[in-house]
C-alpha cells in the first residue's frame, strides 16, 4: 500500500469476510456522497514496519528494506519436520524461546484475522499495541501476548537451529530465515485512516461478519 503517509480509505466490503469493509459495495453512491459531505469519523488503525538483518551482512551494517504490514506477520518452519525455535526480544530482554509450528505478530487491526483463528485476543483497532500469538507451541505455560507499541521485537532464528524459518508479510512476500538471522518489528509511524460508517466503536461491533 502507501510507504508513508497514508490519505483516508473509504472501504467497501465485496465478499463475505471482512472487517474493515463497513460500506456496501452495491450502494457506493450513496455512501461516497455522504463521505464527501461530511462530517465523517475516522478509524486509525495502525500498521508494522519490518525488515530483515542478515547474520551474512550484520557486520556491514546491513538490512533488507522496511515491509509495511496491516494485518500481522508470520513465522514458520515451512516444509521442515522439525518446530520452528525462534528467540524472541521485546526491546533488550529477552522474552521467550518458541518452539512450535509457527509464530504470528499482529497489529490490533489485524487481531480480527489470523490470530484471532489461532486463539489471540480480539483487539479494538485504535488500540495501540503488538499482538505476540504462537501456534500449537510445545509448552503448556505459554500464552498469547499483548505488547505495548513503542516497544521493538526481535525474533531471532537460533546459531544451534535444526532448521531454516520462512517469515511472510500478510501472506505475501515469503522469505526464508536462517541461523543467525532476525526479524525486527515495530508500530510504523503512519497508520491507515478508514472512514467510518458511524464512528469507530459502533463500526467495530457492527462490522460485517
Amino acid at each position: 500500500m502507501f510507504k508513508g503517509p497514508v490519505p483516508p480509505i473509504v472501504p467497501f466490503s465485496m465478499g463475505s469476510l471482512g472487517f474493515m469493509t463497513t460500506f456496501y459495495s452495491e450502494q457506493y453512491r450513496e455512501c461516497l456522497k455522504a463521505v464527501l459531505r461530511g462530517p465523517i469519523s475516522i478509524t486509525l488503525r495502525h500498521r508494522l514496519q519490518c525488515h530483515i538483518i542478515r547474520d551474512k551482512a550484520r557486520h556491514d551494517y546491513k538490512t533488507e528494506e522496511n515491509t509495511l504490514v496491516l494485518n500481522e506477520v508470520t513465522i514458520d518452519r515451512g516444509i521442515s519436520s522439525y518446530l520452528t525455535t525462534l528467540e524472541c526480544y521485546c526491546d533488550n530482554s529477552f522474552v521467550t524461546c518458541v518452539q512450535g509450528d509457527k509464530l504470528i505478530l499482529s497489529t490490533t487491526f489485524g487481531s480480527n484475522a489470523y490470530s484471532l483463528a489461532a486463539g489471540g485476543s480480539m483487539i479494538h483497532p485504535q488500540v495501540p499495541g503488538i499482538l505476540f500469538t504462537p501456534i500449537c507451541p510445545h509448552s503448556l505455560s505459554f500464552w498469547p501476548l499483548i505488547l505495548l507499541d513503542h516497544v521493538t521485537v526481535r525474533v531471532q532464528v537460533p546459531f544451534n537451529s535444526r532448521s531454516s524459518a520462512w517469515v511472510s508479510f500478510d501472506g505475501k512476500g515469503r522469505k526464508q530465515l536462517e541461523a543467525g538471522d532476525v526479524l525486527v518489528c515495530s508500530i510504523a509511524p503512519w497508520p491507515v485512516s478508514t472512514a467510518c460508517q458511524v464512528e469507530s466503536t459502533h463500526d467495530f461491533f457492527t462490522q460485517h461478519p
